[in-house]
Formats: structure tokens, sequence, C-alpha cells
């Protein structure tokens, strides 16, 4: 009788041990599952937005060892920009670079990046997105529209171009159509500054320059030399009124089904990325206006006093229009 119970307890020893041994193989199988994330974003491959999606591309398969890997749609394979970021939530996309512009009338807090001189260098730049002011538009973004932003991309200092004559001064700008991206910021910035503001998506930037429906955009440099806005409009003024944040949003839905090490991954080298993706935007703005000099751009340097002053009245008039006031003091307190 001894003997048939123990026989009997080893059997469901053995019982319980291939059981552990199952379910432990199983976790590392599901571990080690694979995801495959989509990354669209509006501008043309070897962009430096582009080349900052692919540095955290890469990074991402390598730390995860291969097991998310992002797949890139340049040039709004996938939609404008305000189309990439609804499809964040329809669940056609997966991530986007997108311009908190675009983004804005989702997520009002970021309508506030919309106003000019908003920020004195880099620095204040990163100290503000991977500070505080970040985490809360993080919240911000997943209570409003269900989806994260892991990190901000920067355009660099923008400029406006024209067809219609240099821009010396303010009174130069008056009576200039400008497109503008859509959100309160951006349309007042060009309203005060005596321009006349019209909201158009960027894909149709080339052929309305051509067509005269607009006279003038804003861009960085970059931007504007890859897409030859500057064949249309030639005139070119530093005006440095702006530094668009580009957020790297994922869907929420998305992210949430991540494994926890794989969600910090994705926050850690996207932040890595942004780092990248400024250093190489700078140099790479300063040398797009030395080539398109050289093309025939005329370039003026108007006095910034006058845009300043009246960007600081800008920034307090959209934060208390978004009531956002108390952020508008944590961006500057970043300085």
């Amino acid at each position: 009788m001894k003997t048939k119970r123990l026989i009997v307890a080893m059997i469901l020893v053995l019982l319980v041990v291939g059981v552990l041994s199952a379910a432990g193989q199983a976790e590392k199988a599901g571990a080690q599952k694979e995801y495959v994330l989509r990354l669209g974003h509006d501008q043309s491959t070897g962009h430096p937005y582009d080349l900052g999606a692919k540095y955290f591309a890469d990074n991402v398969e390598k730390a995860t060892d291969g097991a998310v890997k992002i797949v890139i749609y340049p040039s709004a394979q996938l939609g404008d920009s305000a189309e990439q970021i609804e499809g964040l939530r329809m669940g056609t996309l997966d991530i986007t670079v997108a311009a908190f512009a675009h983004a804005a009338s989702f997520i009002p807090e970021l309508d506030l990046f919309g106003a000019p001189f908003l920020f004195v260098d880099e620095a204040h730049f990163s100290n503000v997105f991977n500070g505080e002011v970040g985490e809360i538009l993080d919240k911000a973004s997943k209570d409003h529209y269900g989806i994260r932003l892991l990190s901000t991309f920067t355009s660099g200092y923008r400029l406006l171009f024209n067809n219609k004559r240099p821009v010396k001064t303010a009174e130069d700008l008056v009576g200039i159509k400008v497109r503008v991206m859509g959100g309160e910021a951006n349309a007042m910035t060009w309203s005060v500054f005596g321009a006349l503001p019209t909201p158009m998506p960027y894909s149709e930037v080339y052929s309305a320059l051509q067509a005269g429906v607009i006279d003038g955009a804003e861009n960085e440099p970059v931007s504007i030399l890859m897409n030859r806005f500057y064949e249309n409009a030639p005139y070119f003024a530093l005006t440095k009124h702006l530094v668009l944040p580009m957020g790297v949003f994922i869907s929420g839905d998305v992210y949430d089904k991540l494994p926890a090490d794989y969600q910090r991954i994705l926050k850690e080298e996207a932040v890595k990325a942004a780092k990248w993706e400024m250093t190489y935007i700078t140099a790479e703005n300063v040398k797009a206006i030395a080539e398109m000099e050289k093309m025939g751009v005329q370039v003026t340097t108007p006095d910034p006093s006058v845009f300043q002053a009246q960007g600081k009245e800008i920034q307090n008039l959209v934060a208390k229009k978004l009531g956002l006031i108390e952020l508008l003091e944590k961006v500057r307190a970043a300085e």
C-alpha cells in the first residue's frame, strides 16, 4: 500500500512539474512575440524627420532583440498629418511623427505651442518636452484622444518665404497670404503680424504657391529645400518666429498591448531619437539656407525685436483663450 501511495505521489509531482514547465514555456513564447508597428509622417525620404524615425526604429529593434519592428511610411502615404493622427485612434496606423498644430484640434493643450518665440534656445526646448510639461502633454493626449506622446522632434527655427517681396520690416508683411497649419495660435500669429493666414494641408502648398492661391508660407529651411518651395517663393525672411514641436505619437491601444519592458524601450529610444534629430536638423537647416542662396533665393533678416514683443502678447492671448496660463508659465520656467 505504501509503495502504491508513493508511486501516486510521484506521478502527481511529475504532473505538477510538467504543468509548470509548460506554463514557463508559454510565458517565454509570449515574451518573444513579435510586434510590427506602422509609422507614418508627411515628409519625403531622407528628411530629418524621416531619418529620426529610422534612428528610432533601428534602435527599438536592437533593444528588443528584433521583437518590435517599426515599418516607416514617408511622404504622407498613409494620409496627411491630421489624417494620421486620426489613424492612431482608428487603428489604421500605430505611430506618427506629426506637428502639434495638426493634433491640436483633438488635444487643445498642444495648440499653445503654435505661439511664436516660446523657446529661447534648443536647451530650453529639450527641457520643456523632457520634463514636467512633456508628462502633462502625454497625459492630455491620452485623456483627450487615447494616444500617447513618446517624445518630441523639432523643426529648428522656421522662416517665412513668399513670392511678393522681400520682408525687411513688419510693414512688409501686410496683405501677404500666408499658409498656416491650423490651430488658434498659428493663425493669430500671422494676423497680428499683418499677414492674411490661410489654412491649408501641407501637401497643397507647392501647387498653391504656383497658382497664386497663397503668396507664402513658413517652414524650416531643410523642408523648403527638399520640397522645392523656393522655386515658387524666392524671398526668405529669417524671422525665427517658431520652433515647431513634432510629436512622436503612438496609439494608446497599441501601447497598452505591449509588454511593460517594450513600453519602456519605446519611450527611451524615442527620447534618444529626438535628441539625435535636434542635432542633425540644426546643422542641416544652416546648410539648406546656404544652398538655396546659391540658387538665387534672397534672404533678409528683419529686426526681431518688433516680432518678439508681439510674440509675447500672442502667447498670453492664446494661453488665456485656451485656459492654459499655468502651462505657459511652466514652459517659460523650464528655461
